[in-house]
């Protein structure tokens, strides 16, 4: 395995000479990585440290196999090492500490005592040491750069050539960014001032970036190390990632707050792992989703992961102005204030989320025991288990996540807004197929009201049933159930409707087999039983003297044509009579028939005479009665409340929006 270790700059270099190899890519930073690099530099603070990355190095050596060094003027003997991978971090750094050098060597011109010791000892450690009386570069690059490094970057030539192009140009461009910043350090102060923040920039680059360094001695450990570094494995989760920067904060913290924050973060997310366990996969990275828009901003765009939760906890936010690289405040509680925020609010944010695991884990597991809740439990359950057969799932999230995390111990509440919801999900997706978004935003932004205690639990109920009446009102449900056109045998809600409906016949100890059986893999076709056969025999006139072809075409996967089976198989393309049978009677033979089925919705068959396209029409018609009682919606002031398209959704929403609605496509 590859030796590593966290350490500095400093010590990287103390004993080396860094060459980048010509088969890496040139020098590739630019104002952006600047600028991250800059301001973690102004983070870190006089004391703090900050993981900078990895850096990959191996030795060079010779043809007989021993390691290349060489000794310097001062007597101590250097290794050559590749630097593998990391080799943009170095080159910046060096970059910056030699600017450091020349403002501190021109200091030491205007008779500032001490600065050109400072500037002598810098060019030595990181920049140019004397080796064989020929100075040598700390760090050479590649060969396409390095004479415009040794003699420009870090010598005092001037550039005669052409247009600088490729590395050589964003090299040019870190010189003039970090000269701009160190111009902005001497602004307004002494130079005895400006010496200091000079040095304190320079510790904060040597002693306070920490690499972890990697050694590898064989081409075949480069390999492995870079398996590890790019992740080729499995990646990190957003969730993990997240963990790992609330702990990075925590570590910023200077007393004993900081071992019980990380304890605490670690202690949370064993629970939030531990409750993720117990439902669908996939819901790790969903969480931090859900629970962003139901606590932190109910604006969808908003959620990038854990680059949103970075923002969030900015950690500017807790570094004290005094701190930083030009201080900006001498209130004497001021960095004790920025640590006092730090540590409330990601504990604040970690309970929380380690709360809204466990009320994910239960929305819809028909087993949950929802022990938090009094009156309302059994309901709840009810409620949840409906809502979770409707296939819709990821839409009502945030805002049930939002209801428990406000009103933990509400049973009452949570079972009226997933009846509501689950009223929703039949009405506006399996219905009238709204697209899988449909009411997104405006349930989010509930979602966020509610949590905030802008809104009441009844204001929500109401706001929810609105907003279902305006993408599928009366008129609208009614008009897509007795639709003669549409096929309902292509959508997978079918199988939600016509379950629901056999559960509205049941009576009290009756059982039905779990909704998951009917829809399993291999039984999707097999439970769902065509009246009128999809295909009947040519010669069926028991079929074809009742259907023309274009009523047979029009009315076969109509809903009115389609009833809830356990194989249908045994029905086959039977005439209606054959199907339908006779009630098992004393002394006779049980048959596979609707008369005798175990579902009522096949036995109710039994009670027509005969199939024909009336028929169907008449069936259908019950059915959008029964559904428009069963989903019923009551929205104060619906006379006056037109039916139409809500506000505009978000279209794009990916992978997230792709999984609302299973059972309507």
């Amino acid at each position: 395995m590859p030796a590593q270790q966290e350490t500095t700059l400093t010590t990287v270099l103390s004993d080396r000479l860094l060459e980048v190899p010509d088969y890496q890519r040139p020098y590739a930073w630019t104002t952006k990585q600047l600028e991250d690099l800059w301001e973690d530099l102004d983070l870190v603070g006089p004391k703090g440290q900050h993981y900078f990355g990895t850096l990959v190095l191996r030795d060079v050596r010779d043809d007989d196999g021993e390691v290349r060094t060489s000794l310097d003027e001062a007597g101590t003997t250097l290794r050559h090492s590749e630097v593998v991978d990391g080799q943009q971090r170095v080159t910046t750094c060096v970059v910056l500490l030699d600017r450091i050098r020349r403002r501190l060597a021109g200091l030491a011109g205007d008779g500032i005592e001490g600065a050109a010791a400072i500037a002598e000892s810098l060019r030595r450690s990181f920049g140019v040491v004397v080796v064989d009386n020929v100075s040598v570069p700390r760090l050479r690059l590649g060969q396409d750069l390095n004479e415009y490094w040794t003699s420009v970057v870090l010598g005092d030539e001037q550039y005669v050539g052409g247009a600088l192009i490729g590395g050589a140009a964003r090299l040019a461009g870190a010189v003039a960014f970090f000269d701009a910043r160190l111009i902005e350090l001497a602004n307004g102060v002494d130079p005895t001032e400006f010496v200091t923040r000079l040095r304190e920039l320079q510790r904060r680059v040597t002693a306070g970036l920490r690499v972890l360094v990697y050694e590898v001695a064989s081409a075949a450990e480069v390999g492995v190390i870079f398996e590890t570094l790019n992740e080729r494995g499995r990646p990190l989760t957003e969730l993990e990632k997240t963990k790992n920067y609330l702990l990075y904060l925590a570590r910023q913290i200077p007393d004993g707050r900081s071992d019980d924050l990380a304890a605490f973060i670690n202690s949370r997310w064993a629970g939030i792992f531990s409750a993720l366990a117990r439902s669908d996969g996939g819901m790790d990275d969903q969480l931090l989703r859900v629970h962003w828009l139901a606590t932190q901003n109910a604006d969808l765009r908003s959620w990038q992961g854990v680059a949103s939760i970075k923002r969030a906890f900015d950690r500017s936010r807790y570094v004290s102005a005094s701190t930083r690289i030009i201080p900006s405040s001498f209130r004497p509680d001021e960095p004790k204030a920025a640590f006092d925020h730090l540590y409330s609010e990601v504990k604040d944010y970690v309970a929380s989320l380690h709360h809204c695991a466990h009320f994910v884990a239960e929305m819809f597991d028909p087993h949950a025991q929802f022990v938090a809740f009094g009156s309302g439990r059994e309901r709840a359950r009810r409620a949840s288990a409906a809502l979770a057969r409707s296939g819709v799932v990821a839409l009502y999230r945030p805002l049930l996540c939002a209801a428990r995390l406000r009103y933990p111990n509400d049973g009452d509440f949570y079972a009226d807004l997933a009846d509501v919801l689950d009223r929703y999900s039949a009405r506006v997706f399996v219905i009238s197929q709204r697209r899988a978004n449909a009411g997104q935003a405006k349930l989010a932004s509930l979602a966020f009201d509610l949590f905030k205690k802008r809104t009441t639990p009844e204001e929500v109920l109401d706001a929810v049933s609105v907003l279902l009446w305006r993408y599928a009102s009366d008129t609208q449900v009614r008009a897509a159930l007795e639709s003669e056109t549409e096929n309902w045998y292509a959508r997978r809600g079918h199988k939600y409707f016509l379950y629901e409906h056999e559960l509205s016949r049941m009576g009290s100890g009756e059982q039905l087999q779990q909704f998951g059986y009917f829809i399993k893999k291999g039984n999707e076709q097999r439970t769902t039983e065509h009246i009128l056969p999809q295909n009947p025999d040519p010669g069926a006139a028991c079929w074809w003297d009742s259907f023309s072809k274009e009523e047979h075409v029009a009315l076969r996967h109509a809903l009115g044509n389609l009833v809830l089976t356990l194989d249908n198989s045994q029905y086959s393309n039977k005439c209606f009579a054959d199907k339908r049978g006779a009630p098992l009677g004393a002394g006779s033979t049980p048959k596979a028939c609707y008369a005798q089925s175990s579902f009522h919705q096949e036995r109710e068959l039994a009670a027509f005479d005969t199939w024909t396209p009336d028929t169907i029409r008449a069936r259908q018609k019950q059915l959008a009665e029964w559904a428009l009682e069963r989903w019923a919606v009551s929205v104060p002031g619906t006379d006056v409340l037109e039916p139409q398209d809500a506000e505009p959704e978000i279209e794009a929403e990916g992978a997230e929006d792709e999984a609302c609605v299973e059972s309507s496509a």
